[in-house]
């Protein structure tokens, strides 16, 4: 049964059987509909989708913006919610609807909508993990496989593999002919990417060294450390990178920052003494978190010393919890509004 057919049937049946539905093609491949036998003879602008999930009614929005009555086999109970703040009319071929008009107001209920499907958990591979990186820092308006590869440090067909993944979570999505050079994808969930990403890397737990300072100035603390790190793979992170980045408190309560997993305790130790900070057991004024090299990719210059790229910092504000996921969600504002991205 072709889809004018199937659309025709599903509405008459929500109308009710007095009703004659009338559908023509349109240009932009919706279809013309209009309703006889009502007093005022409603008219629509109509899609078809193929499938009813809240995937599909974003993409439909995208294709097809004035859509005024949408028509699937049956739309989930997220996609409905989609629909109706939209304030666009439904009908399904379970013989639910929701349709609104001048003069008219259709709401059928067949039973408990179908569930949404659950969110796909993206596999998270050390490339993927670069790759996400530099797209969250660098913004590329167009994503190509050669791109990402090599960001990532990976093959081209390793790219191609993380991109299909990120197309099916709904992050990416492909622009253009379907290979060659034009060949190419846009990011259109980067808060989705952004937050899958961040709680992979926060799902393992990161190994901590504490250290303590008498000092009670703790810019001056921060000037020292730079100082005596310098040469050294680190960055800092949580709250003194976020002073930095997105000011969030006025009084920094301890200094983050990330460390170079190649550096054994002893390594680092006469840095630390040079400093005024020494290592101890138990929560100090500064922790050194260790990460491993490849981290600090995208770290960036500040008069207190490099800064970890605005995801990491992000993603470890998130990690510690309370006041650090709101000035998380300070970063991530601040940054779209930087970056012009909405």
């Amino acid at each position: 049964m072709d889809e004018k057919t199937r659309i025709v049937r599903a509405v008459s049946a929500a109308l009710g059987a007095d009703v004659d539905v009338d559908v023509g093609d349109s240009p932009d491949g919706t279809w013309r509909l209009g309703v006889a036998g009502l007093p005022r003879q409603p008219r629509f602008r109509a899609l078809w989708l193929r499938q009813g999930w809240p995937a599909d009614v974003r993409s439909a929005f995208e294709r097809s913006p004035d859509v005024t009555l949408a028509v699937a086999p049956a739309f989930s109970a997220g996609a409905r919610r989609l629909l109706e703040e939209r304030r666009v009319s439904w009908v399904d071929e379970s013989g639910s609807a929701n349709v609104r008009a001048d003069g008219l107001l259709v709401r059928v209920d067949r039973g408990a909508a179908p569930a949404d499907p659950a969110p796909l958990r993206a596999r998270w591979s050390a490339a993927a993990v670069l790759a996400a990186e530099a797209v969250l820092v660098l913004r590329p308006e167009r994503l190509t496989t050669s791109w990402v590869a090599e960001r990532a440090g990976c093959s081209v067909a390793r790219a191609s593999g993380i991109l299909k993944g990120w197309d099916a979570a709904g992050w990416t999505r492909k622009r253009g002919p379907a290979r060659g050079p034009g060949a190419h994808r846009t990011l259109e969930e980067r808060d989705h990417l952004l937050g899958s990403w961040t709680d992979h890397l926060n799902a393992k737990p990161v190994e901590r060294w504490y250290a303590h300072s008498t000092s009670g100035d703790m810019n001056a603390l921060q000037r020292r450390l730079c100082t005596a790190l310098d040469g050294r793979s680190w960055a800092w992170t949580g709250w003194a990178a976020a002073e930095h980045l997105a000011s969030f408190v006025t009084q920094l309560p301890v200094l983050h920052l990330r460390l170079s997993e190649a550096y054994a305790r002893r390594d680092i130790e006469p840095a630390l003494r040079e400093a005024g900070v020494t290592l101890t057991e138990d929560a100090g004024r500064v922790e050194l978190w260790r990460t491993p090299v490849d981290a600090f990719r995208h770290t960036t210059a500040s008069d207190a010393g490099p800064v970890q790229s605005w995801p990491r910092v992000f993603a470890d504000l998130e990690r510690l919890g309370g006041r650090g996921q709101d000035a998380a969600e300070h970063l991530r504002d601040v940054t779209h509004e930087v970056t012009g991205d909405e």
